[in-house]
């Protein structure tokens, strides 16, 4: 277990009730798996999940998710021998360390997903008259390719990748919209800044991040946490965009499914476009 974490229970322990404190036993005595769900959680600890709920808010997590994130994360903090790049490996060797690291990864983040979150999170998407993707960095190579999924579904998206341009998109946004705002670290002045732009406009927010404890975290409306093994030679967050493009996908299919003939006329639609272009040509 984290060490910060279980500082943070024994701290909060004698403020606890009678299910905080077996909640809290459990806790301190167990490791949590990454498929443990939350009423399997309560089953196991005798308890009830909104006890659950409750323990991972009083430690500072929005959710139980991402209580378990930061469990996971940091059993995977363990120093890696045979997995990493070393500098004598050969091509070989190196390609079976980014398959596995990128399989362990992919792996991580959909146990991590939970059903609420992504009705949630698809319900603000379907409901909203514009859907906005933001990112810096790489994070806005995933909202680029985001927008370029969600353009096969009847709504209408937005994205620019130059930052300025995009501040301003962010600013016209209202309560009826959504936004999709990734970054790996969650603490890049710049994406918390269009984070603040639009909780002002009361933009519904869903985060896509390898950090829970970020204050982007604590921004999001719905929140999504992209697990991101390492192989040296700083490729943690080279690793975060597969599973940060997973989520993306994962999303646009479950919005496509909602639209269901609807989306299929849209795709129809565009490739119909893409044709004709072709013909003039």
């Amino acid at each position: 277990m984290e060490v910060k974490i279980r500082k943070r229970i024994q701290q909060l322990y004698s403020q606890l009730g009678g299910s905080s404190r077996r909640l809290a036993d459990y806790l301190l005595q167990h490791a949590l798996v990454a498929e443990d769900s939350v009423n399997q959680l309560a089953a196991v600890a005798q308890v009830s999940p909104a006890t659950i709920s409750r323990f991972a808010r009083m430690l500072g997590f929005k959710s139980f998710s991402q209580l378990k994130w930061a469990l996971i994360h940091q059993l995977n903090q363990v120093p890696v021998t045979s997995s990493e790049v070393k500098p004598n490996d050969s091509p070989q060797q190196v390609a079976q360390k980014v398959l596995r690291a990128n399989t362990a990864t992919l792996e991580q983040t959909f146990e991590l997903l939970q059903t609420a979150d992504l009705k949630q999170a698809v319900k603000l998407i379907v409901q909203s008259q514009r859907i906005g993707f933001f990112g810096m960095g790489g994070s806005s190579i995933v909202a680029q390719d985001a927008y370029h999924k969600f353009l096969r579904v009847p709504l209408t998206v937005l994205y620019d990748s130059e930052y300025h341009l995009a501040l301003m998109q962010a600013s016209r946004l209202t309560s009826k919209d959504c936004a999709i705002l990734i970054s790996h670290t969650g603490d890049n002045r710049d994406t918390l800044l269009l984070a603040d732009v639009l909780k002002k406009q009361q933009v519904p927010l869903i985060v896509i991040t390898s950090t829970p404890h970020s204050q982007l975290t604590q921004a999001g409306d719905v929140c999504f946490f992209s697990i991101a093994e390492g192989l040296h030679f700083d490729s943690r967050a080279f690793f975060s965009m597969t599973s940060q493009l997973a989520i993306t996908d994962c999303l646009y299919l479950l919005t496509a499914q909602h639209f269901g003939s609807q989306a299929a006329d849209v795709f129809e639609e565009l490739q119909q476009t893409v044709a004709l272009r072709h013909q003039i040509k």
